[in-house]
């Protein structure tokens, strides 16, 4: 009889590849500081300072700001982020996505009008360009 109101926003929609786990929030308005670790979903539309790291996916909001390194399954990035970045899958950079520091995807899909300054590694798994960086050297 009674049903929850459809929203159109990024944190109505969890992951399609969330093994069910909780979808966690932090809204427009919070502020968080220090290391923040989920096995489910994460969705910031907040203020982040630390770690952030998810096994599932993660989706920031257009409004949102993290100074932080972030490590995520897949990831869906509208708002500001100051740090490393490591997506084991895809990334997203929607148009109004600013990134400042260094990336690292398997796959990525970048709008026009989205900003990325640093270093970025697309095409590999994160983690196989150190492990092969060392590989040609001769002892």
């Amino acid at each position: 009889m009674f049903s929850p109101p459809k929203r159109n926003d990024m944190s109505a929609q969890p992951s399609q590849q969330s093994s069910g786990a909780n979808v966690t929030v932090i809204a427009r308005g919070v502020r968080v500081q220090g290391d923040f670790t989920s096995q489910g979903d994460v969705v910031i539309d907040g203020v982040v300072e630390g770690h952030v790291t998810t096994t599932a996916q993660l989706k920031v909001g257009p409004e949102a700001k993290l100074k932080a390194d972030v490590t995520a399954n897949d990831a869906i990035i509208a708002g500001v982020i100051e740090g490393t970045l490591i997506v084991k899958r895809k990334l997203e950079l929607k148009s109004t996505a600013s990134v400042m520091g260094d990336v690292t995807c398997e796959t990525a899909a970048i709008e026009a009008g989205a900003s990325l300054q640093g270093k970025v590694s697309i095409g590999s798994k994160p983690g196989a360009a150190q492990k092969t960086a060392g590989a040609g050297k001769s002892e």
